[in-house]
C-alpha cells in the first residue's frame, strides 16, 4: 500500500513532477520563491525513503529523473543513491511495477518499459533521452 508520502514524490500527481517542470522551464529558477521551493523539494525527495515501486510515475525511475536533472547539480549525490537503490532493488527482487499488487506489465509509465528506460537514463543520461520531460536527442 503506498503512503501519502509515497504518493505526494509522484511524478504523476506530486511533487516530483512539479519540481523536474520547474527545474525544466527557462527562467523559472530566477524566481527567487519558486527556486527555494524547487531547491527543498528536490533536496527533502533526495533524502527520503523508498517509493512504492520502480517506475516512471510514482516510483524510483521517476525520482531518478529529478535528481539527475543538470539544474541543480547539488542534487548529484541524491541522484547517485537513488539510482543504485533502483538498480540493486531490480537485481535483487525483480523490478517492482507500479500496477496493483505491482504486477508486471510493458507499459511505459507504470510497467517494465519504464522502468528500463529509468535504468538506462541512471546508467547512459547523456545518450538516452527523458521521457518525462519529451527529450530527444
Amino acid at each position: 500500500a503506498r503512503t501519502a508520502a509515497a504518493t505526494g514524490s509522484a511524478w504523476c500527481r506530486g511533487e516530483a513532477g512539479i519540481a523536474l517542470a520547474v527545474l525544466d522551464a527557462p527562467g523559472a529558477l530566477d524566481d527567487p520563491h519558486l527556486a527555494a521551493w524547487a531547491r527543498g523539494t528536490v533536496e527533502e525527495l533526495g533524502r527520503g525513503g523508498p517509493a512504492p515501486d520502480d517506475s516512471l510515475c510514482h516510483g524510483e525511475a521517476g525520482l531518478c529523473e529529478l535528481l539527475g536533472h543538470g539544474a541543480l547539480p547539488g542534487a548529484r549525490p541524491h541522484w547517485l543513491r537513488r539510482a543504485g537503490a533502483l538498480l540493486a532493488s531490480v537485481e535483487e527482487n525483480e523490478a517492482r511495477s507500479g500496477a496493483p499488487e505491482g504486477v508486471p506489465h510493458p507499459g511505459l509509465l507504470t510497467g517494465l518499459s519504464g522502468i528500463g528506460h529509468g535504468l538506462l537514463r541512471a546508467g547512459f543520461p547523456e545518450r538516452v533521452p527523458s521521457l518525462l520531460l519529451l527529450r530527444t536527442l
